[in-house]
């Protein structure tokens, strides 16, 4: 009989610290693992030496750095990893009114990375999956990570994003809107496929809800809250106007990034015509590997050889 206990992440991670960049006093939940064997492996070269590649991981909408806990798992021991939480998701900030716009999105993943990574500057590789993937992006398009190495995009693209959000409030409002347990959510996440491995949704999938009348990151005082049970930690509806600018323009933007570019996707039906184009005239590397929408998750073990195998072929590993 299956378990739904929910798994701790130390399994997985070495550390976990808060961040407070900006002028917003907000606060950003990190979890790191490899960064102790990085410096100690610089050291070990001098100070002349290469430092470890950092895997800097952006999460998607309403979920969590955990959901890259399998990933870390399996790939810290030749690189460093940090797994960021989003504001307004996991344990990081979270105010009814704060903007989710992908320039403020951006800024807190650049200022993160800033404050753990600018000294050091290690070779950075961007990995970002659906919205974190559009951060990603705009993250790599900008001069605020100097040691970009790489970036890496799981599952977003413009045009397949744009033709869904007609659809997305229909999907969000289906989901169940309160839980009576951690474990009835780690069960949820898992049977409706918001992940297909049940090793993931047992660690990342419990740090997406909260006890109900703590305080969420887009909604007031629910009805499910006042009554209590477990509810989202992050309420997507209220993200609804922000939703056209996270995608808007990316694909033109992706293919300027001006690094070695991989493009994980599910199907090969995601690609809309600028990729397409793209993709043909070899600016950037496409890997399709059928799974859900959390390839990450659901195929750890092929997505992770997928990524070190493109690392690898560029020299960053």
């Amino acid at each position: 009989m299956k378990s739904f206990e929910p798994l701790p992440w130390s399994d997985y991670f070495d550390a976990k610290q808060t961040v407070a960049v900006g002028e917003s006093g907000l606060r950003f939940n990190v979890y790191t693992a490899g960064l102790e064997a990085a410096a100690a492996s610089q050291s070990a070269e001098g100070e002349e030496g290469a430092p470890k590649p950092l895997l800097y991981c952006i999460h998607g909408g309403g979920y969590t750095g955990l959901t890259w806990a399998l990933l870390a798992k399996r790939l810290s021991g030749k690189y460093a990893v940090a797994a960021v939480d989003l504001r307004g998701h996991g344990e990081s900030s979270r105010d009814g009114a704060m903007s989710f716009a992908i320039e403020e999105l951006t800024r807190d993943a650049v200022a993160v990375w800033a404050h753990l990574f600018g000294a050091a500057r290690p070779p950075t590789v961007v990995l970002g999956h659906s919205l974190g993937g559009a951060v990603a992006i705009h993250a790599s398009s900008l001069e605020g990570i100097p040691s970009l190495a790489a970036t890496v995009v799981i599952d977003v693209v413009e045009g397949t994003a744009m033709q869904s959000l007609p659809y997305m409030l229909q999907v969000i409002n289906r989901r169940p809107k309160a839980f009576d347990s951690v474990q009835h959510f780690v069960k949820y996440a898992y049977s409706s496929g918001l992940t297909k491995n049940f090793e993931a949704a047992r660690v990342s999938a419990a740090s997406q809800v909260m006890p109900g009348g703590a305080s969420s990151s887009t909604s007031g005082s629910s009805k499910e809250e006042r009554q209590g049970g477990f509810v989202w930690v992050t309420d997507l509806t209220k993200t609804e106007p922000y939703w056209k600018g996270w995608y808007s323009g990316l694909s033109k933007r992706f293919l300027g990034v001006p690094v070695p570019k991989l493009l994980l996707l599910a199907g090969t039906d995601r690609l809309d015509k600028d990729l397409t184009i793209g993709q043909m005239q070899g600016k950037f590397q496409m890997k399709v590997l059928p799974a859900g929408h959390a390839i990450h998750e659901d195929e750890p073990d092929k997505f992770c050889e997928a990524l070190d195998g493109f690392l690898t072929r560029f020299r960053i590993a």
